[in-house]
């Protein structure tokens, strides 16, 4: 046996190979590979390396690992002493608001003031609400003809995240199905493919399919990679493209869908993962100020998936869906959720029209291209 392995360098080379990429399958399960599926009694264990190198997941990302789980643990801590302090402040912001209570008292025995008007909410560029008062006048009344509704002001989640959802990596659903129901009133209108030859597509592999799978690239333009996040949304280069917000500042795009969050469930909290969204939903209304935002819901796995991942699941997804869609105000930003296009009767993906049990199978892209040419806005159109 020793001689045969000795005069064939090549059988060895093979056989240390093996050990090799099935060892790195196997520490890299519950990190890089997380969202791969292991079939040990179908394939070899190495076989999760190369599926995982189709998407561009590479081994060495695997020595990444430490250095995010660390920056992660520093966010934890970080957010355990924001709760802490919370708790510790309660009784001091109990007895602020007494204190308030008795000010508006007294001045209430004293002398009358003069009446004051509230102004409609106003939002400034980067989607803030921007309350203003001034003295009351004489009402003037413009023409119904001259008003605009005013926007939808963004939503405050109802809760935090606890402890025991925060550390076993939950992400809680702090926000309730309010701004999903208030988005859902807005009435689409039907458009045709030119709807999107001034549309930009943001996204991960999953748009990445929506992409080359469809005629939308004839239109619109996209700026997708695998693995994106909406923590890299702005660093990323794009396959050579260049930076989205050089894209943004040297063109006009009169649409903007983003799609990302599936790669962000393993990191940080509901709270984390919807300021960041925030940001680039800010960042992107400063840079293109006429733009119409579609916030497109993530995409939800199988039924099957969800029930046996404690990470990328349902119950997640829908979680930080109901977070995001509290920032349309459907005037400007509009959530639409693909997910009633693609979904069965338990409300995950179709098990028919996936390979992975994660991303569209190439051909069923076209119900998701099909959903968006409901999805048009009526006064551009």
């Amino acid at each position: 046996m020793m001689n045969s392995i000795k005069s064939g360098p090549l059988l060895w080379l093979l056989i240390s190979s093996g050990l090799l990429f099935s060892l790195l399958g196997l520490a890299g399960k519950d990190t890089i590979y997380a969202k791969q599926e292991y079939r040990p009694a179908k394939e070899p264990l190495f076989s999760v390396m190369f599926s995982a190198m189709n998407e561009g997941i590479y081994p060495w990302q695997l020595f990444e690992e430490p250095a995010l789980k660390k920056e992660n643990s520093e966010k934890n801590d970080s957010r355990t002493e924001a709760i802490e302090d919370s708790e510790n402040n309660s009784l001091q912001t109990d007895k602020l608001q007494e204190d308030k209570l008795q000010e508006d008292k007294l001045q209430e025995e004293g002398e009358p003031e003069k009446p004051v008007e509230e102004l409609p909410t106003a939002k400034d560029p980067g989607g803030s609400p921007q309350p203003s008062t001034v003295i009351a006048a004489e009402p003037t009344i413009a023409p119904e003809s001259m008003a605009s509704p005013t926007p939808l002001p963004p939503l405050e989640p109802v809760r935090e995240t606890t402890r025991e959802e925060y550390l076993n990596h939950i992400s809680a659903d702090i926000y309730g199905d309010a701004g999903v129901r208030r988005a859902a009133e807005y009435e689409f209108v039907p458009v045709d493919m030119t709807w999107f030859d001034d549309a930009l597509f943001i996204g991960d592999s999953r748009t990445v399919g929506l992409r080359d799978y469809t005629e939308m690239s004839d239109y619109a333009e996209f700026y997708c990679e695998t693995s994106m996040t909406v923590y890299k949304v702005f660093e990323s280069n794009y396959s050579g493209k260049g930076k989205l917000k050089q894209a943004l500042e040297e063109k006009d795009y009169k649409k903007i869908y983003i799609m990302v969050g599936i790669n962000e469930l393993g990191t940080g909290t509901t709270e984390d993962y919807m300021a960041k969204y925030t940001e680039l939903v800010t960042t992107i209304r400063e840079l293109e100020p006429d733009a119409l935002i579609f916030i497109q819901g993530v995409m939800r796995v199988t039924d099957e998936r969800s029930k046996e991942d404690k990470i990328f699941n349902n119950q997640n997804i829908n979680a930080r869906n109901n977070a995001i869609a509290t920032l349309a105000d459907n005037q400007r930003i509009f959530y639409i959720d693909v997910n009633e296009a693609i979904c069965d009767e338990n409300g995950g993906l179709h098990p028919d029209y996936t390979y992975d049990q994660i991303h569209l199978l190439g051909k069923y892209n076209y119900l998701w291209k099909d959903f968006l040419l409901t999805k048009g806005v009526a006064e551009l159109n």
